[in-house]
């Protein structure tokens, strides 16, 4: 009875948004990603933690298995890395974010949800979901090594051995081994301005950092929760990028003026509608997806108003990212991020296009999760690609989808060694 008890209070804990020190309000029309909830109290935070350390323990350690189809393929030993090191990393270490090599990064962060979290990238079963996998993270996962967990991490820790701030393996954001990866599962766009307080805070504090002279890499994507869980909850939907836009924007700003020598990637979540809307599904993703993208799926908000307008709910929220994301894209352009020495802000594209149509499959589900919803090892590790890549293309002519491990893969040129900024690429 106590067991059975404890499985629901985990499921429920996991399943609500953590909100992040949010600003009590009265007015009643306030969405309810901006308010407090129960679980913001003290004592609830206390609670959450030890749930989710239990079930941390009753679940184990998935992110080390060794087989399985979710896995990516390993790189034969003999098989050289495909980029001229030499090349990717300066002599001196450099003074301006335009003239930046990927080895001159020391330091590595990011901010997100259960996507920069890996959540249930190791999974092959619906209690495996419960497991974060940070280690296994596109972004800011650095678990192993390159040939057989092709992150953007340890694609850098090529370059530079001496990279810190990657997740180590399965953590939870309380654990030591997320290092600088803050994401949280169930987070919001409300919740990137703590997240990065807290992230600066950690940083600096850590003694493996030279806090002024150490350049810093910081990858933003969030909003996948916003979208497929709040949207349909919100008075007026309509005003979520523009919120999406002010919170983005107090982040950006922050960290221009409390991090110095900081490079920020600026990523949007992959298509809703590709993944959620996916034909054919298996039972167990059909089934999960109605609670973890209740806005499209779920039947509550199909028998809303929303959905007796003209405009279908679908098409409506669709229309919405598509505003979110263009908005994200406006941000990392605009002049007070640019001609700045110490600071740049890029918007990778590599998820815009985003296809389950690969490798010779209509739909290869060994790139998604056993709840067809997050990625898997594998579909990580195309991220992880994907994003690399990104950095080292010029504005305009950056990839907008994923692609099979290292088919064209970028590399560090004599011709265009840096990574790219707005103000290095030309780009007006």
């Amino acid at each position: 009875m106590i067991l059975r008890c404890y499985v629901v209070c985990v499921l429920v804990f996991s399943l609500l948004p953590l909100t992040y020190g949010r600003a009590r309000r009265k007015d009643a029309h306030v969405d309810i990603t901006d308010q407090t909830t129960v679980l913001d109290g003290v004592g609830m935070r206390a609670v959450f933690r030890f749930l989710r350390s239990w079930m941390f323990d009753v679940v184990g350690r998935t992110g080390q298995r060794m087989s399985g189809s979710y896995l990516q393929e390993q790189i034969p030993s003999h098989v050289p890395f495909p980029c001229n090191i030499t090349l990717g990393r300066s002599t001196k270490v450099p003074t301006s974010v335009h003239k930046l090599r990927p080895g001159d990064i020391n330091v590595i962060a990011a901010m997100g949800d259960s996507l920069t979290a890996a959540t249930g990238a190791a999974a092959s079963g619906f209690i495996d979901l419960y497991q974060e996998n940070r280690g296994l993270s596109w972004s800011i996962g650095g678990q192993w090594d390159w040939r057989n967990v092709t992150t953007l991490p340890n694609i850098l820790k090529v370059f530079n051995p001496k990279l810190v701030g990657y997740s180590l393996g399965d953590a939870y954001p309380f654990h030591r081994e997320s290092q600088f990866n803050m994401a949280e599962i169930g987070a919001v766009s409300y919740d990137i301005p703590y997240m990065a307080r807290a992230m600066v805070q950690r940083i600096r504090n850590d003694p493996r950092v030279d806090w002024k002279r150490d350049w810093k890499l910081v990858t933003i994507a969030i909003g996948g929760n916003d979208i497929c869980s709040f949207v349909c909850t919100m008075r007026y939907p309509e005003q979520l990028p523009a919120k999406h836009r002010l919170r983005l924007q107090r982040t950006l700003r922050y960290l221009r003026d409390n991090m110095p020598r900081t490079f920020v990637n600026l990523v949007s979540i992959p298509s809703v509608s590709k993944v959620v809307m996916l034909q054919r599904k298996p039972f167990a993703c059909e089934s999960l997806h109605h609670g973890e993208c209740s806005c499209w799926i779920g039947k509550l908000y199909s028998q809303s108003n929303t959905s007796r307008e003209s405009i279908s709910p679908f098409d409506r929220w669709g229309r919405i990212q598509d505003e979110y994301i263009k908005m994200e894209k406006e941000i990392a352009e605009s002049k007070e991020f640019r001609g700045l020495d110490e600071f740049a802000v890029v918007y990778q594209p590599w998820s815009l296009n985003v296809t389950m149509k690969m490798n010779g499959k209509d739909i290869d589900y060994s790139l998604l999760s056993y709840d067809c919803f997050h990625m898997s090892q594998k579909g990580n590790a195309y991220a992880g690609t994907a994003l690399w890549n990104n950095m080292l293309e010029s504005v305009g002519k950056k990839t907008s989808d994923w692609r099979p491990l290292f088919k064209n893969f970028k590399c560090p040129t004599k011709e265009a060694p840096y990574l790219v900024t707005y103000d290095n690429s030309g780009h007006s």
